[in-house]
């Protein structure tokens, strides 16, 4: 058999000092506990689902900003290359008109070859004989 000590301040089986499973109001009590540990779950699943969907568009909002750089990105290379092939035309167009130059050049050198000295036309317009005497009396 055992022996059973009751210390001091114990009311025993039927002592009603709210302490211990044999008190009424602990039913009650943990009637009320169990409802809030019920509503603490309800709301902290309602949390973990917004929670999630934070998470998930906050994800989404970063992948949108990374592809919008990316694509600001693309656009900035895009009108470079634009540019550069804009240089390229403008460089073709300026060699083609260089080239026009130099033949016409080419055509003007000719025709100033072509033309007659100074020297030339002064033996052609004066009398014949008019340098002869100039050049006789030096």
């Amino acid at each position: 058999m055992s022996i059973v000590i009751q210390f001091p301040g114990d009311k025993g089986p039927t002592g009603g000092d709210g302490e211990g499973p044999e008190d009424p109001m602990f039913e009650q009590r943990l009637g009320k506990l169990e409802e809030k540990v019920d509503r603490i779950e309800s709301t902290l699943s309602r949390l973990e689902a917004k929670l999630t969907e934070t998470l998930l568009t906050s994800a989404k909002q970063a992948e949108l900003n990374k592809l919008q750089i990316e694509v600001t990105e693309i656009r900035s290379t895009g009108s470079k290359q634009l540019n550069v092939i804009n240089v390229q035309n403008e460089i073709v167009e300026v060699k083609g008109k260089l080239t026009g130059i130099d033949g016409r050049l080419a055509g003007l050198d000719s025709r100033i070859n072509a033309l007659p000295t100074v020297w030339t036309i002064l033996a052609s317009s004066s009398p014949p004989g008019r340098w002869a005497r100039a050049s006789s009396s030096l």
